[in-house]
């Protein structure tokens, strides 16, 4: 992630009222007190936690529990040279930190960079990073299952494209593109790491000209395209279309095929 320093960035009161609204947890101090410290030292013992913290353990682990039920924390893995005392190593989840946000735990920089390290964004700046931050509540109120994807990045940006239309009419046109790019870009990056992504009942293709969905019915959704004057975005391309991006795609299915 690019230096804050040098890119400052506000997370304003109204995105942490959202976000507040969006994670339906209650909190106290003590939850809150330990949320912060489990990103600042993460990962983490909850016996370690008792023993630096004014918590005692019986607190620490009810909390941990508490947090754990609400998928703000989640096991990392076992710390053998701590055997006698407490196994399990702690880390927060992005739902955890986005809570942490949402109250303003910790500072915002430390939250944002752990947020990059677990999206695998640490290429972005932090002003692509927040612009996603601010699409998360438009994104949970078209369909409140999607709270499930957002420990999942490449499924958080499948979800942002395979909204795109949707999620049109809930932001403001310069975030919408910005996400829309942001999503975009992050996909054909994975795509060069990891291959074709294949989404629910099709086929996600692209490179850096462009990034299209292709359903098993044939329907072509563009994402972005970039291989003419028209830089087409967030549209449906028609089977019988004359565009290159058509003639683009079928070399791709067919050099897969053979």
């Amino acid at each position: 992630m690019k230096s804050l320093a040098l890119n400052p960035v506000l997370v304003d009161d109204e995105l942490r009222l959202r976000l507040r609204r969006i994670i339906h947890v209650e909190v106290d101090d003590s939850m809150i007190d330990l949320l912060a410290y489990i990103v600042l030292h993460e990962p983490i013992t909850l016996y370690r936690i008792s023993k630096n913290t004014k918590y005692a353990i019986s607190t620490v682990y009810k909390k941990a529990k508490r947090m754990m039920y609400y998928g703000l924390i989640r096991p990392y893995a076992y710390d053998v040279e701590d055997c006698d005392r407490e196994k399990t190593i702690y880390e927060t989840t992005v739902t955890g930190l986005l809570l942490c946000l949402a109250y303003k735990c910790v500072d915002d920089e430390v939250v944002l960079n752990r947020l990059c390290h677990k999206w695998q964004m640490r290429s972005y700046c932090c002003q692509r990073l927040l612009k996603t931050l601010y699409v998360l509540p438009a994104l949970l109120e078209i369909d409140s299952n999607n709270m499930r994807v957002i420990e999942e990045p490449r499924a958080l940006m499948v979800m942002i494209l395979n909204n795109a239309e949707k999620l049109r009419g809930l932001v403001n046109e310069n975030l919408f593109r910005e996400t829309i790019n942001t999503a975009t870009h992050y996909l054909v990056s994975r795509l060069f790491l990891d291959g074709q992504i294949v989404t629910k009942s099709s086929l996600l293709l692209g490179n850096e000209k462009f990034v299209v969905n292709v359903s098993l019915d044939g329907d072509v959704y563009v994402y972005m395209c970039k291989l003419c004057s028209k830089q087409c975005t967030a549209t449906n391309l028609a089977i019988n279309s004359q565009c290159t991006l058509l003639h683009e795609i079928k070399k791709i299915v067919w050099g897969t095929l053979h």
